[in-house]
């Protein structure tokens, strides 16, 4: 008997102990002026500690009635530290997926970085069917004179408007991507030419028209390349894409040429 209330009271002094560490530390955060991280989760372990309190507090009186509130209590605190630790977790997985998302765009410009645009593009051309595609290679034109005269935050403010302009007229399964320094690639999922020259032209005048409203005078140079239906791989449609844009640049830059299908 001695040893069954002696274990009585240890594992009530354990409860408290743990209700006290976790309020504690609540309390703490709080007066501190920081929230927890978890909200959602230290409100169930707040809550939890009430209720190991309460379980305690039963466990240590005798009787029928205060040892079925005492195992309620303690289901209840089991209850409450499980929905917790669940949302702990989830927590946890949303933070790590933003920052999985974060890794994989450009931060000057808000576009896909090189490695993440070319395996989503190459996931795409895999697909057993997909229609003909399209890839824009766009170089500014006059980028160099923004950063020669007005500095590199200036620049970085161009290409953040160019990387704006961009998503703002691509439609939902195309792809764009900052491929290094002021030169971008833009792919075209399922596009014949009718419906990529003008979504190109609509993203060449709307570069041309934000750079000059914050006071710079960029425009862009594209080539565009076409891939027949099923045909062609990225690094296929790049290159001529590029050769397009090369001819762009010799013939007086801030022009739109397309390439013969890939």
């Amino acid at each position: 008997m001695l040893v069954r209330v002696t274990l009585q009271s240890f594992v009530a002094s354990a409860d408290l102990a743990i209700a006290i560490s976790i309020a504690a530390l609540s309390v703490s955060a709080l007066r501190s002026g920081r929230r927890p991280r978890r909200m959602r989760s230290w409100l169930f372990f707040a809550l939890a500690s009430v209720t190991l309190v309460a379980h305690s507090a039963f466990g240590t009186q005798g009787g029928e009635v205060q040892a079925e509130a005492a195992a309620l209590f303690e289901l209840l605190t089991l209850a409450l530290f499980a929905i917790g630790f669940v949302l702990l977790y989830g927590a946890d997985r949303e933070q790590l997926r933003s920052i999985e998302t974060r890794a994989e765009l450009d931060p000057t410009t808000g576009l896909l970085n090189r490695q993440a645009f070319r395996e989503l593009v190459a996931a795409h051309l895999r697909r057993p069917r997909h229609g003909p595609s399209a890839v824009a290679v766009v170089d500014l034109d006059g980028f160099k004179a923004v950063n020669d005269e007005r500095g590199h935050p200036a620049g970085d403010e161009v290409l953040g408007l160019v990387g704006a302009a961009i998503r703002a007229n691509l439609r939902a399964q195309d792809l764009a991507s900052r491929y290094g320094g002021d030169e971008f690639v833009v792919f075209l999922a399922d596009c014949p030419v009718e419906s990529a020259l003008p979504i190109m032209e609509r993203i060449r005048a709307v570069v041309a028209g934000v750079t000059a409203a914050s006071g710079s005078i960029v425009t862009a140079s594209v080539g565009l390349a076409l891939s027949a239906e099923g045909g062609a791989d990225l690094d296929d449609l790049v290159r001529t894409a590029d050769h397009a844009l090369l001819s762009v640049k010799r013939s007086g830059k801030n022009q739109l040429l397309v390439a013969e299908t890939v």
